[in-house]
């Protein structure tokens, strides 16, 4: 696996460098605000993405953004397609503040996220990144719904994860029924 390249910028685009380092030329996908220009020197910590039809190299410029697109990339529906486009939108601690304050609107916001995959991309990783609770206002549902099930004892952790495929539009105790199903399933 290439886990780091040091060498020179020999051609630049927006997202995409070729960078050449011991007399190879690596294309190496980079978070579109870091814009190194042609003939610069950079060093790059690298994720190689092995795919049975495809091999690519994801660069950044430090180790702690390398392990932020990890552990993103590590959530179910999140490639790294759509994690660099997340480093494209914002800085690691940004995308890090979004994911501890269970900041919704700013993962919908990146091109490929939907309401659901931002939800996970939150429960997932909250607990890696910060020791904060879950806002479970943030996430939706109906907070009769949310307020009954803790009353039956649930951890918000539980409630998180299937508060959104409830249909909302039910009676609350048919939500309930629904609720309590999904939470059996898990």
């Amino acid at each position: 696996m290439i886990g780091y390249l040091e060498g020179q910028v020999k051609y630049a685009q927006t997202g995409k460098i070729i960078l050449f380092a011991n007399g190879i030329g690596f294309t190496v996908n980079v978070p579109s605000n870091l814009s190194p220009q042609s003939g610069q020197k950079i060093e790059l910590y690298v994720h190689t993405h092995i795919r049975e039809d495809n091999l690519s190299l994801f660069g950044f410029s430090t180790p702690e953004d390398l392990t932020l697109f990890e552990t993103l990339i590590s959530v179910s529906g999140i490639g790294p397609k759509i994690a660099l486009s997340m480093f494209s939108a914002a800085s690691a601690s940004t995308i890090a503040q979004a994911i501890s304050t269970s900041n919704l609107n700013f993962f919908t916001a990146i091109p490929g996220v939907g309401k659901k995959t931002a939800q996970r991309v939150i429960l997932d990783l909250k607990s890696k990144i910060s020791k904060g609770d879950v806002n479970l206002e943030l996430l939706d549902g109906n907070p009769e719904l949310v307020d009954s099930l803790v009353g039956l004892g649930f951890q918000k952790g539980e409630i998180a994860r299937i508060v959104s495929q409830v249909d909302t539009t039910q009676d609350l105790s048919l939500q309930i029924k629904s609720a309590l199903k999904l939470i059996a399933k898990k």
